[in-house]
């Protein structure tokens, strides 16, 4: 077994690719889809394996460079020889070959992947493209082709990964493909009145029953294949800690504050951040506590997806209000954690406690923390990504 190095995308596979197997990512035009056949090359190799990409849409050198773009150094992996090329586009483009195999007439194409396949056992082949493969050849002499890639990775335990734009190709075919392979990843655009993501779905993996969740991610340059959370809020009562707490999670953060006739700075606006961790990343936005901001808090809370509620754990008191700004945040119906912050003082009431002081249910995480300090912050982060991405 193999992983694939895409976030929970391993989850969903039962843990990965095993050897010789064969997976297709099917995606819509316009979504991007070589990241996830580049990530799991780059992956792949940096676990102490070889591979090769066939390409037939870029030359060789356009996909170093892109490589480069996502912070992985391909050029260096071609010179170290755990990496090349069956270049499949530069002949027929009338520019200069590069790679150890190329092509320069399509009835060659069958018998070079075999090669290449050869050359890279216990690795991976990156098959990029099959549509345009579909292009220049019959349907049944595609199908014929895979069969015999497939298995021949399957003698020399070679993982193949098969990128493939779904244009309007007879449907019937498109199962033909679909099922000439051990796994498909769907994916597509998230629509709802407007385009609003891409997603990707585990459809089918003859080795495990995929768990059938659609994931929005993003691809970063750098950075590569990522799972992207729309929107995370963070609320509680005023002076809880929600600014450091924004700025404890974040990679990047701004706060509005304003030093008027109060003793602390408050913040009258929001907080913004933005996470980049263990493979997720997602948009933070922090709300004021104070009630004479009120009015605000249903307009940050739109479209949140999960919810961090910041409580002083040396005082009860404010308990309550936290209660009140979970309904007027609409975070009963969201996954939330709560975050018992000032856990470092000495009069900090235990999680537990807190859980009863605020009749909350079980089912809520009580995470202590003390923000400052950065203590329970990564805790308080992990257990809402679990709550929204863990398994299900």
């Amino acid at each position: 077994m193999k992983k694939t190095h895409i976030p929970k995308l391993d989850d969903f596979l039962g843990g990965g690719i095993p050897s010789g197997s064969s997976i297709i990512f099917c995606a819509v035009p316009g979504v991007e889809c070589e990241a996830f056949g580049y990530q799991i090359l780059n992956g792949i190799i940096e676990d102490g394996n070889k591979g090769f990409i066939y390409t037939n849409v870029a030359e060789p050198h356009n996909i170093i460079y892109e490589f480069s773009r996502y912070g992985w150094n391909l050029e260096q992996y071609i010179e170290e020889e755990k990496a090349f090329f069956v270049d499949g586009s530069s002949q027929f483009l009338g520019v200069p070959p590069m790679g150890k195999y190329s092509i320069d007439e399509l009835s060659h194409i069958e018998g070079v992947v075999l090669k290449a396949i050869e050359d890279v056992p216990d690795g991976v082949g990156v098959i990029n493209n099959l549509s345009t493969l579909i292009d220049y050849l019959e349907e049944d002499k595609v199908l014929e082709i895979m069969g015999k890639w497939n298995e021949r990775a399957k003698q020399k335990d070679v993982i193949l990964v098969y990128i493939f734009t779904k244009w309007d190709y007879n449907p019937k075919f498109i199962d033909s493909i679909k099922n000439s392979v051990d796994s498909v990843v769907s994916l597509k655009s998230i629509e709802e009145r407007v385009i609003i993501g891409q997603g990707f779905m585990v459809t089918t993996a003859s080795w495990t029953k995929p768990q059938h969740n659609m994931v929005l991610f993003f691809v970063l340059q750098p950075g590569g294949v990522k799972i992207y959370i729309p929107k995370i809020l963070v609320t509680g009562p005023y002076n809880a800690g929600k600014s450091s707490f924004v700025k404890a999670v974040s990679k990047e953060s701004v706060s509005v504050d304003r030093m008027a006739l109060e003793k602390f700075p408050t913040t009258i606006a929001m907080d913004i951040g933005h996470i980049d961790h263990n493979g997720f990343i997602a948009d933070v936005f922090g709300t004021p506590g104070q009630e004479r901001f009120d009015l605000m808090l249903d307009v940050l809370a739109k479209e949140s997806v999960g919810a961090f509620i910041l409580v002083d754990s040396t005082a009860p008191q404010t308990f309550a209000r936290a209660k009140e700004m979970i309904n007027k945040t609409q975070a009963e119906a969201i996954p939330k954690v709560i975050v018992a912050n000032k856990q470092d003082l000495p009069d900090a009431m235990e999680p537990e406690k807190i859980r009863e002081a605020m009749k909350l249910d079980k089912s809520i995480p009580i995470i202590p923390t003390a923000v400052k300090m950065n203590k329970g912050v990564e805790e308080s982060l992990d257990t809402l990504l679990n709550l929204l991405y863990g398994d299900q």
